[in-house]
């Protein structure tokens, strides 16, 4: 399920799908189909709306070693269910897995179809504990692990569950003629709910790694486990990997786990902090400082300039001096000029331009 606009991570998605943001310069996308992979599934069936080229144009280049891509592409915006059932004739006839496109996990897929096929239950949905159950929609779960109750964001004295809806689903291929074709469903409104009253709903608890990545915190947190290895990690990691094509000028400091591409110019002096991934062709200057951010592609911070704890979009450049923290977001091509301070989790719009030394909040 990947038709999404990412509303949540702009200014970002303006330019960029929420699947294509990359995580260690590989785009997510690149994880999801892996954690498919290693569930054993044989091929996806992408379910697309909002900016669907640039992810059909990263698979048309991309050797899949036979696991199959197929593309549902909605014309106009269907929701999680109506996605699901637009994507019917790809599906095989048998029981399905659905994924939400902004989830990153490292759990054991094949166990939840196992314990899905145990059961008769028409839907399997994975469950995962947080520690803040109010920024989420609960699931309470009975002793037979069957849904008895959905709860929506409530009230601290209302939480009766950290459990919650982990994005990822099993499921029969009933539940495809419960949903009308053509018009807009949302399976944990309409579908859902009908299945737990009629007892044919379960939950399997995952206590593996989990992290929703829609947001620019939660983006940043999963781009940081990448680097350090908490997910995705093998025996071959390289918590320092710097791409032979980048250069490096005299004095330059990177500290892991950091992530370079290709094409890079760190100038004399310039500090690449812990956590830090740097997209191709990106260039830090004389003297300046990125730490536990993510630079897109082609992105560039001036001489002297900080950056720290932000999401640097495609083309960006930070003249001399500025200074860009605590989850600031900058769109494609924006421009902040000299001297200028962005904090406190300020979004500046693709191709802005901002004046030298015109805001400091």
């Amino acid at each position: 399920m990947v038709g999404g606009q990412g509303s949540r991570l702009r200014p970002i998605t303006y330019d960029v799908p929420k699947a294509m943001v990359p995580l260690r310069n590989q785009p997510f996308m690149g994880y999801l189909v892996d954690f498919l992979r290693a569930g054993e599934l044989e091929g996806a069936v992408l379910s697309l709306g909002y900016l669907p080229d640039p992810i059909q144009e990263y698979f048309d280049r991309k050797d899949l070693n036979g696991f199959s891509i197929d593309y549902a592409v909605e014309d106009r915006a269907l929701g999680t269910a109506g996605g699901i059932k637009n994507a019917e004739g790809y599906l095989d006839g048998g029981p399905f897995v659905v994924v939400n496109g902004d989830v990153l996990s490292g759990m054991d897929l094949r166990v939840a179809i196992a314990k899905h096929k145990e059961s008769d239950a028409l839907a399997t949905i994975v469950l995962i504990s947080v520690e803040d159950p109010t920024a989420y929609g609960l699931v309470e779960v009975d002793h037979e692990m069957l849904v008895h109750r959905f709860l929506e964001k409530p009230a601290a004295d209302d939480v009766s569950t950290n459990l919650v809806n982990a994005g990822i689903y099993v499921l029969e291929p009933e539940v495809l003629d419960m949903i009308p074709a053509g018009r807009e469903v949302s399976i944990e409104r309409e579908i859902f709910p009908y299945l737990q009253a009629e007892r044919r709903l379960r939950a399997h608890v995952s206590s593996s790694y989990w992290r929703d990545i829609g947001m620019p915190r939660s983006y940043l947190a999963a781009s940081h486990d990448v680097l350090s290895g908490a997910v995705g990690a093998h025996k071959n990691f390289d918590y320092l990997h710097v791409d032979p094509s980048a250069v490096l000028g005299k004095g330059v400091k990177i500290l892991p786990p950091v992530s370079v591409a290709g094409g890079c110019v760190l100038e004399n002096r310039a500090t690449v902090g812990s956590r830090s991934s740097l997209g191709r062709d990106c260039k830090i200057g004389d003297g300046a400082v990125v730490e536990g951010s993510i630079l897109f592609d082609g992105a560039e911070v001036e001489a002297g300039a900080v950056v720290r704890g932000s999401i640097i979009g495609p083309g960006a450049r930070i003249g001399q001096e500025a200074i860009v923290r605590g989850l600031s977001v900058l769109g494609a091509g924006c421009v902040i000029g000299e001297g200028n301070v962005l904090d406190q989790g300020v979004r500046i719009n693709p191709g802005v331009v901002l004046p030298p030394r015109s805001m400091s909040f």
